[in-house]
């Protein structure tokens, strides 16, 4: 499985140490290096505390690369697929992939071991989920509508990212629908192979680290180890109120089967 040395085609990824150093929506991804590194959540969260919470919680996995492939999705309970997490995986199989799962509503408790203050500007509304998966997990390549920073809880994981202009094809995008993202065509193995390649990013997330990623940057996700990671979409209020109308009708058309029912990323 390809996946290039975080040097390998790593152009001006800027660090930054707070939340107050990002800016006015900075138009780059910036790495917020060890940020949460004394969070309890850092410290003190694991699989087998997760699991440990509501064993018996019923979870839906995605199976194999969604964004590239076919959508299919698998049932499970919290407990048995967080232990399953911790065994060696089975060779040939696709792995089986926690995905934007609201940890933070089903155990609002747990909000306690977090620091968003030093994440989110001030007055920024923010959809956070969870993305839980196994050892060579992966999102394919796609960009979304909302700003986002990723926090690393567990694990390693690695992000492989390039500019909006760098999809400059309409055959290199894909006719999937998923309401909150573009999805690509391609990979990113296949953009790095053009001849005439825009500079590309590639960055891995330790514990306690985190990353901005601006709304339209193009981003390949791929788990390292075994990991946990919290996603928080933001925006100014009229921001993300706005993209929540701009989407709602052809959201709402979609769920009623009438338009790309079955080529999407919410439906099997």
């Amino acid at each position: 499985m390809w996946s290039p040395r975080p040097e390998c085609g790593l152009v001006g990824l800027r660090t930054v140490e707070s939340e107050a150093m990002i800016g006015e929506r900075p138009r780059e991804p910036l790495v917020l290096r060890g940020i949460g590194a004394s969070w309890a959540a850092v410290r003190h969260w694991s699989f087998a505390h997760l699991a440990s919470l509501a064993p018996s919680l019923p979870v839906e996995l995605v199976v194999g690369n969604r964004e590239i492939g076919r959508t299919r999705f698998a049932s499970s309970t919290l407990g048995d697929y967080l232990c399953e997490l911790a065994s060696p995986p089975v060779d040939g199989a696709p792995p089986r992939y926690l995905k934007e799962f609201e940890l933070l509503s089903h155990f609002p408790h747990l909000r306690r071991d977090l620091r968003p203050d030093l994440l989110f500007p001030r007055r920024s509304i923010v959809a956070s989920s969870a993305w839980i998966g196994p050892a060579q997990a992966r999102t394919g390549l796609h960009c979304d509508r909302l700003d986002n920073i990723a926090m690393l809880v567990a694990g390693r994981k690695r992000f492989h990212l390039a500019p909006p202009d760098a999809l400059r094809s309409p055959d290199d995008l894909s006719g999937k629908y998923d309401r909150w993202a573009t999805l690509a065509r391609i990979s990113f193995q296949d953009l790095a192979a053009r001849d005439d390649a825009v500079p590309l990013q590639v960055v891995d997330l330790l514990p306690g680290d985190a990353l901005f990623v601006p709304a339209g940057w193009w981003h390949e996700v791929v788990n390292l180890e075994a990991s946990i990671l919290l996603s928080g979409f933001f925006g100014s209020r009229r921001r993300v109120i706005g993209q929540w109308l701009r989407t709602g009708a052809v959201h709402a058309t979609h769920v009623a089967g009438l338009w790309r029912r079955g080529h999407c990323t919410c439906h099997g």
